[in-house]
């Protein structure tokens, strides 16, 4: 790894600072102390007029580290370049639209058969062609990505794998001897392949496995209340359960399963991981086989996951799949940005979650705004919302089952939705900002216009951009149109338009869905740093577990019979409510001692029978 000395010019101010990185750049100062006849070394920093910036030459740099720890404005950072591996020819190569080499996947995943292998990654490194290379959908080009499609045969692709069981799984690929079920993260293409058919014609035509395991699958999935729908009817969580069930119903020798809990709750992402677990180890008539999942909730992946295998490197230019690491060691390895036993460090910045059980003293706080009770019928549907008070400066966490009714309350609040007639509701006399669940791409406009137009906010200075859009790379993106924006990216757009407004409550309903695990810290951090000094409130609807622990102050829970009828408890401290939500889910979590990170017990586990007899549901270390 290569250890490089960055300049942010969006900080940098020539006009104040007086060069001063230049002046102590140990370089310079050997220079001055040079006799006129001595020949004089070149600076590494300097100006240049063209340009009118300051330079560094990295290729010079002694690395100490002088320049930055003077710079006034701290414009002037280190980060640590991963390098692109030289002695193991890649797996696959793209080329670029200039038709130079572009993105680069080394390595292959490890196939066993009976394990669930969890895959851990930031959007942009591989992922998904990692899952079409195995799948057959691409064939692997192993470094030449001039071959045309037509030339490339599964011979060549043989000839390159090393590791006996990817061989074999490539060989039987080319001979259609192994089949492949694979949910895809894109899942609008169903629409088209299911046109005009119900959800269970559907399955009941395509099911190939045991009619108990199909069951299992309809039962686990909620499958039965979507079954007379057309999937045009779906919601998003509907779709993807629907998408999940057509691959578990296929008898395939490797199942793979790409983002499965987006849009979903947090019971059913725990359900979803018990079913992924069954149909590796092979439940009733069916076989063990190897099933490969990625997923960005890493309280689920360490649930579900028998082996982690991480990927690192610099998005969109090259990916690098670690060999398997037990999961623990997995997880916290990629928090860490280190990988031990390859003694590599990929990343500047290790992430960290509060150990601490500790929480705010609720006796004596400022109140916000208060709502009495309140409810919101539909045509199939009642929300009945109970007495509750939102304290100044809190963030508060809503948690339950989809269906029951979370983001209904959130557009009461919003003022986007009139609870019923006669209920105790005045409205909030406070500017809101809303950031909504469901996000389209409908516009015309480019990213900077769209955030002016949603937040009624001009502010587009160094420090504003460092302290709101970077962290989320959405200031390289402020010329980009909406409409060619990829999921991840519309929703950081569409976060940082909510935040950008100056509003006394911000809600925001799922911002960590489409975001990769990076990113879902990063937005946590920010949602905190912008309600604290802006001195407002946030309410944030999240199904990341460990995202609403290590984010929110306190809980307000939504229970019921989804699609039919919800209620809410609490606001609860937030003690109570994540022992009540576990509770409901019937599980416990543990704190990891190392990361402070969320770890579910396995059922029945020596920590879970001794968290649920001493009745700590919630954040126990160990």
């Amino acid at each position: 790894m290569e250890k490089v000395f960055l300049v942010d010019y969006n900080l940098c101010s020539l006009q104040f600072c007086n060069r001063i990185c230049i002046q102590k750049c140990p370089i310079t100062v050997s220079n001055k102390r040079k006799k006129s006849h001595e020949k004089k070394e070149e600076v590494p920093i300097y100006f240049n007029k063209s340009m009118n910036k300051i330079r560094i030459n990295n290729d010079l740099c002694l690395k100490c580290g002088a320049c930055a720890n003077v710079c006034p404005n701290n414009a002037i950072y280190v980060s640590h370049l991963i390098d692109e591996p030289k002695d193991i020819i890649p797996t696959h190569q793209y080329l670029s639209k200039s038709n130079k080499v572009g993105f680069s996947l080394y390595n292959l995943p490890t196939l066993i058969s009976g394990q669930v292998t969890g895959l851990c990654g930031p959007n942009g490194i591989g992922k998904t062609t990692v899952l079409d290379i195995l799948a057959g959908i691409l064939k692997p080009n192993f470094g030449d990505p001039n071959t045309k499609e037509e030339d490339e045969t599964w011979e060549k692709a043989i000839n390159k794998v090393r590791e006996s069981e990817m061989r074999n799984h490539f060989i039987a690929l080319s001979h259609n001897e192994r089949k492949v079920a694979y949910k895809h993260q894109v899942l609008k293409v169903l629409f088209q392949k299911y046109k005009n058919r119900y959800v269970q014609d559907i399955l009941a035509s395509e099911s190939e496995i045991s009619e108990n395991f199909f069951r299992k699958i309809l039962d686990s999935l909620d499958i039965h209340p979507i079954a007379n729908r057309m999937l045009t009817e779906c919601s998003g969580g509907e779709l993807q359960r629907f998408a999940i069930a057509t691959s578990l119903i296929k008898e395939a020798d490797l199942y793979i399963i790409d983002e499965p809990c987006t849009f979903l709750d947090v019971k059913k992402r725990i359900t979803l991981a018990q079913l992924f677990r069954q149909r590796a180890q092979g439940f009733d008539e069916e076989r063990p086989c190897p099933v490969l999942i990625v997923e960005h909730d890493l309280a689920v992946l360490d649930y579900v996951s028998d082996i982690i295998q991480l990927f690192y490197g610099i998005p969109h230019k090259f990916g690098v799949i670690s060999n398997p690491i037990t999961v623990k060691r997995g997880i916290n390895s990629y928090l860490d940005g280190y990988l031990q036993y390859e003694k590599l460090q990929f990343r500047d910045k290790a992430y960290r979650f509060r150990k601490s059980t500790t929480e705010r003293d609720w006796t004596h706080a400022k109140v916000f705004a208060q709502y009495g009770k309140m409810t919101k019928t539909f045509k199939s549907f009642k929300l009945e919302v109970d007495i509750g008070t939102i304290y100044a400066s809190e963030i508060l966490g809503v948690m339950g089952e989809n269906g029951c009714g979370k983001t209904t309350f959130a557009r009461i609040l919003a003022g986007k939705l009139s609870p019923d007639p006669g209920s105790d509701y005045k409205g909030i006399l406070a500017i809101v900002s809303y950031k909504p669940q469901y996000i389209t791409q409908h516009s015309d406009q480019n990213v900077k216009d769209f955030i002016i137009k949603h937040s009624y906010n001009y502010n587009f200075t160094p420090e504003y951009i460092q302290l709101l859009y970077k962290p989320l790379g959405v200031d390289k993106l402020f010329d980009h149109k909406i409409s060619d924006l990829s999921g991840g990216e519309l929703q950081r757009v569409y976060i940082s338009a909510c935040l950008a407004k100056n509003a006394d409550l911000y809600i925001l309903d799922e911002p960590s869905a489409y975001l990769d695990v990076e990113e879902r810290i990063q937005i946590g951090q920010l949602i905190r740093t912008i309600t604290k000094k802006a001195n407002a409130i946030a309410i944030v609807i999240e199904h990341d577990i460990q995202i609403a622990d290590s984010l929110i102050d306190r809980l307000l829970l939504f229970t019921g019979t989804p699609g039919i009828y919800g209620k809410t408890i609490g606001p609860l401290t937030k003690k109570e409510g994540m022992n009540e939500v576990l509770k409901v889910l019937d599980i416990t979590f543990r704190r990891d001692p190392k990361t402070g990170r969320a770890r579910l017990n396995k059922k029945g586990s020596k920590k879970d029978r001794q968290q649920r007899a001493a009745g700590h549901w919630w954040g126990v270390k160990g």
